[in-house]
């Protein structure tokens, strides 16, 4: 058995406990490997991924490592923690001897592929976990086509557009008025942001569809992908938007359905 710890470079708090969880999980008689930010694992070997912290260092690895298959257990260490299935303080014993044995639940996220063409020819290909948002760098208005499966759904006018996964259904799209989705279902909701027309409303659309985003008016605007990952979105470009063949594999060893947590990380987005 090997584990890869997955911890927040800027964090020292993270690193500590990282250092303190290496010498227990020796103590049991698995191996560890590090990735504290700086040195990506190949994941070689790994059966298991820790990840201490809060959200973000989840959205990272996820974009990472996601795509391999393994097994990844979110160690609360943040705020809010929607990914994460257990507190800090939890994971001592008998829950680390239950992580090693495989004793508990796996619940797969659907993740986005991004693609990003200018004149037609790719300039970038990302994985994504929670979302895909398109708007101004500064205060201003802008209009983006939006496609479905070769669909013309018109033009969107307003501070940009936001694609999620049922995973990020709970984040940037939430603030902006989006519905939250069943993380088990495999589907896109398109959120306008701040839109000038009434009858723009959030979608929720099939996952099995390509979505299209382009510009119309487009000054000084950028493609983010899960608040991270950042690329200038200027005529000529597009985006295409796309369900992975990959999900994520996230360990669960509480068992809390979803909606039964769900007041309780609501509630901690509205107190932190």
């Amino acid at each position: 058995m090997r584990i890869l710890l997955v911890c927040n470079r800027y964090k020292q708090s993270t690193q500590l406990v990282a250092e303190k969880l290496t010498e227990e999980i020796i103590g049991l008689g698995a191996g560890v490997e590090i990735d504290d930010g700086y040195n990506v694992s190949t994941t070689s070997g790994c059966d298991i991924i820790i990840v201490l912290g809060g959200d973000g260092t989840i959205i990272r690895a996820a974009r990472t490592y996601g795509s391999f298959g393994i097994p990844m257990l979110g160690v609360n260490m943040g705020t809010v923690g929607f990914l994460t299935k257990i507190e800090i303080e939890e994971l001592h014993q008998p829950n680390l001897k239950r992580l090693l044995a495989g004793d508990y639940h796996i619940d797969e996220r659907m993740m986005l592929n991004v693609e990003v063409f200018e004149d037609n020819r790719s300039v970038l290909s990302v994985s994504g976990l929670n979302d895909v948002v398109v708007r101004a760098v500064v205060p201003r208005m802008l209009s983006v086509g939006l496609e479905v499966s070769g669909q013309d759904l018109g033009i969107y006018r307003g501070d940009g557009l936001l694609v999620a996964t049922p995973t990020g259904s709970t984040a940037y799209s939430l603030s902006s008025g989006g519905p939250v989705c069943d993380p088990a279902l495999g589907v896109f909701v398109v959120t306008p942001l701040a839109s000038i027309h009434s009858s723009k409303r959030p979608l929720v659309i099939n996952g099995e569809h390509k979505l299209i985003v382009s510009p119309i008016e487009s000054d000084e605007t950028v493609i983010c992908i899960d608040g991270q990952v950042r690329h200038e979105f200027r005529p000529g470009c597009r985006v295409e938007i796309s369900k992975s063949e990959h999900k994520l594999k996230l360990v669960d060893l509480n068992s809390i359905p979803f909606f039964a947590g769900l007041n309780e990380r609501l509630g901690r987005i509205e107190n932190s």
